[in-house]
């Protein structure tokens, strides 16, 4: 079963949007929402939810959920996105080969980010993303990390690897970390280019710099650099070269 694992600070309408997108397009799945201390408390009907009192932070709470869940593979999603018709069963199959797996969409840094059919509803995104995995079918582009919109992962690896880094708030670049540390020790991860879903983008960083508690471009300033002290100043330029003579 895959345990999706949802953190939440405000955005309750997007939130909604996206747990209802998970129940039309998923299957054999439970669903744990964090909820990092929004105003109101989220009140959305799921497995588990798991609420703190103040945001605690992206690696913090996925850490918390994925300590909760039960699930033998686990998907990190963002509560800012729309998921499509056979989303996680297609990333559930790649796993036979990669360890860690994402998917294309119209909003991420890095080699995730495609340009679709325009869309403004459900049926367009469905229609685009089918478009995108008919042109892109079975295609799996091997990296060495991914954006963590959307992330899945065998329970097992994450047991071995150890948690999401927590040393920054309220996040450290955690997935990239993560997937570093994955392919250090020899496993393959992939961006699945013939899977698409809809993502806001920045929407919980956007509400957090609009009431005072961040700014934005300094969190990504000191996530780089927090990056760059463990990984090598050219972290972003490897994402597709090889990593440590694999």
């Amino acid at each position: 079963m895959i345990s999706i694992i949802i953190p939440v600070f405000n955005n309750h309408e997007m939130t909604e949007q996206c747990v209802e997108s998970i129940r039309n397009n998923t299957e054999d799945y439970e669903l744990t929402i964090i909820d990092n201390g929004s105003t109101p408390p989220v009140n959305i009907d799921c497995d588990l939810t798991i609420r703190n009192n103040k945001n605690t932070g992206f690696p913090v709470a996925v850490n918390h959920g994925i300590l909760e869940s039960t699930g033998d593979i686990i998907c990190l999603l963002n509560n800012d996105t729309v998921v499509t018709p056979g989303w996680a069963d297609k990333l559930k199959k790649r796993l036979g080969e990669y360890s860690i797996v994402s998917c294309m969409t119209n909003y991420a840094a890095g080699l995730q980010r495609v340009i679709t059919t325009a869309y403004e509803d459900n049926a367009g995104l469905n229609y685009a993303a089918n478009e995108l995995a008919e042109k892109h079918a079975g295609i799996t582009q091997d990296v060495n990390f991914v954006i963590g919109f959307c992330m899945m992962f065998p329970r097992a690896l994450y047991d071995e690897l150890g948690e999401f880094d927590e040393s920054m708030w309220p996040c450290s670049g955690e997935e990239i970390d993560f997937c570093f540390r994955a392919r250090k020790a020899g496993y393959k991860i992939g961006i699945a280019q013939d899977i698409y879903i809809h993502h806001y983008g920045s929407k919980t960083f956007g509400d957090m710099q609009n009431a005072g508690l961040l700014d934005y471009k300094d969190v990504c300033k000191e996530c780089d650099a927090h990056l760059a002290k463990k990984w090598g100043k050219d972290f972003w330029s490897i994402q597709c070269k090889k990593l440590g003579g694999q």
